[in-house]
């Protein structure tokens, strides 16, 4: 049994493990960068590998629960990694913060700093969860993929113009929101 691009989803489904190695070999590269980008400020590639491997893990385990084609796998296991990390942010802020000391003897980064970083960034993705569904994935590939916004268009099947009007809008919700406001 070979594993292809149109049968992936149906052996995934069935528990296959090379259906699960082709979802690796396929998706680790933009699982990483969500997952990267989310978590980089603890500095620790132990943390951001055990992520990804809880992400893969998650999708194998509720792959029957997947209904779709390709193009929604990849903005399902997407999702799966933004809360994954958002999830592991949650339990790290929890836990005891050390951070490194340089030759002088200052922090590296105060835990003042850090703890606004992550809090910034934690209080951006609840935000979003409010935009809809293809301007969340326009924001995630903006801004913590670093796509640019012709790229972005050419992934959604979009225009440029599109792209940057939904960027303008979102931005303007965003703020909204960010003010205690609701806007429909």
């Amino acid at each position: 049994m070979r594993i292809t691009a149109e049968n992936f989803i149906k052996h995934l489904k069935k528990n296959r493990e090379e259906a699960l190695q082709y979802v690796i070999d396929e998706y680790i590269g933009i699982v990483k960068a969500i997952i990267y980008n989310a978590l980089k400020s603890y500095n620790d590639p132990q943390i951001i590998e055990e992520c990804i491997s809880d992400t893969f893990l998650g999708a194998y385990e509720n792959a029957k629960q997947f209904k779709g084609d390709k193009e929604d796998f990849r903005k399902w296991i997407c999702t799966i990694a933004k809360y994954k990390a958002i999830t592991k942010q949650r339990n790290l802020s929890k836990a005891p913060f050390f951070y490194e000391i340089d030759e002088t003897g200052n922090a590296v980064k105060s835990a003042e700093d850090e703890y606004l970083i992550k809090s910034s960034t934690e209080e951006l993705l609840m935000m979003m969860s409010q935009l809809e569904q293809l301007d969340r994935d326009i924001f995630t590939m903006k801004y913590f993929l670093n796509m640019k916004n012709e790229e972005i268009a050419e992934h959604c099947g979009l225009t440029k113009a599109a792209i940057n009007n939904r960027l303008y809008r979102g931005k303007k919700r965003l703020q909204q929101i960010h003010l205690g406001g609701s806007m429909s």
